[in-house]
């Protein structure tokens, strides 16, 4: 199954491993982006895309290139065992109300060439539903945060 484990990762892979980790598991990826946030900053991200498996992966400069982010698109994946992509807002709230995600914040992204984009972000949980035209099209998760939001709380 295609479980979604919230704070600790997806299938085999876990939040905390490198990127050598993760190309022994998943193989070569489809894609590589490497993106900078500023020059100034040392919070440079890498991000390896699985075209075949509708899966992404995400590591950190700051946090030593450990896998700090997951995406999802493969309408297969389940959280505590419910398919949760292509359904509706009202579907998604319903099926996560007894899951303990933490309160929610709905923000519109909508852009010129995407202009019915939202995103519902659970932050307690690390978990973000991002909605194209008013359905899950991703599940974007990571580890969870301690208590002052300073740092991860990688898995074990």
């Amino acid at each position: 199954m295609k479980e979604i484990l919230i704070g600790k990762g997806y299938e085999d892979i876990r939040f905390g491993m490198t990127r050598s980790e993760i190309k022994k598991v998943l193989g070569e990826p489809d894609e590589v982006d490497q993106y900078a946030s500023s020059e100034e900053a040392d919070d440079n991200t890498e991000a390896y895309h699985y075209d075949e498996i509708e899966l992404s992966v995400s590591f950190d400069e700051v946090d030593e290139w450990k896998l700090s982010s997951i995406a999802v698109s493969d309408p297969e994946a389940t959280l505590e065992g419910q398919k949760l992509l292509g359904v509706s807002e009202k579907e998604l709230l319903a099926k996560v109300e007894g899951l303990e995600l933490g309160e929610y914040e709905k923000e519109d992204i909508s852009s010129p060439e995407s202009p019915d984009n939202e995103v519902i972000s659970f932050y307690d949980s690390s978990v973000n539903f991002w909605m194209e035209n008013g359905k899950v099209s991703e599940i974007q998760f990571g580890p969870l945060w301690d208590e002052e939001n300073e740092s991860f709380i990688w898995p074990e």
